[in-house]
């Protein structure tokens, strides 16, 4: 069961895919500066600003929430509208390329990114919202950063754990590291290849969560 808004926005990833498409038309048709700028506004500027809309509609909340169809879900609207970069991953892999620019794309979502982050050309943001890093942290390939945990229930319904990255400055996260929501590494630490920072887990130290129900989603 979906809510209407809920299935409105599940039709967002064929939307983007019709007015990419549409725009890659014109610019071939028409190759001007203001075509390429069309293409770049499609693929790179409108889902931001689509989920700032709807954030400002219905905030999306941290902690536990059902996915039931009762309840209009941000959380889930927030799903649809990132799936065309899960679904093309070289679109977020071409800003990489270029010093700043992806710091710059994630600030435009809304996450809190500082100066000097390194970031490998394969790596995984899977809610490019919520994430919290400092200054000069450095990644290494293949590192998955995900601020939710989506489990199923019983009747159809699923539930998900939602919560803030958070990375502190001069941190190293090593190849193949896993970071889950609530979980937190401090300034200078090292986080080994093939790590898991479990959920609401500070590195180094012992998992606190904020609300009991949270336990049940741990990674590991």
């Amino acid at each position: 069961m979906m809510t209407a808004w809920d299935r409105v926005f599940s039709w967002f990833p064929l939307l983007m895919t019709v007015l990419s498409i549409a725009a890659l038309g014109v610019f071939a048709q028409w190759p001007t500066i203001w075509s390429a700028m069309l293409v770049l506004f499609v693929i790179y500027f409108l889902p931001p600003i689509v989920q700032r809309v709807v954030f400002r509609w219905s905030a999306i909340k941290v902690g536990v929430a059902n996915i039931d169809g009762r309840k209009f879900s941000p959380w889930l609207a927030s799903h649809h509208i990132q799936a065309i970069y899960d679904a093309l991953p070289f679109l977020e892999s071409l800003l990489r390329v270029f010093p700043g620019f992806y710091s710059m794309w994630l600030r435009m979502w809304g996450s809190r990114v500082g100066y000097g982050v390194e970031w490998p050309v394969r790596l995984d943001v899977l809610d490019r919202s919520m994430m919290d890093i400092g200054n000069r942290v450095v990644f290494a390939r293949e590192v998955e950063l995900a601020a939710h945990v989506r489990k199923k229930t019983d009747g159809g319904g699923s539930r998900v754990l939602v919560r803030s990255v958070r990375i502190g400055s001069y941190a190293f996260i090593g190849a193949n590291a896993r970071i889950g929501p609530g979980a937190n590494v401090p300034s200078n630490a090292n986080v080994p290849a093939l790590a898991v920072v479990d959920v609401n887990e500070s590195f180094g130290d012992a998992k606190r969560h904020p609300e009991p129900a949270e336990a049940e989603f741990a990674l590991s």
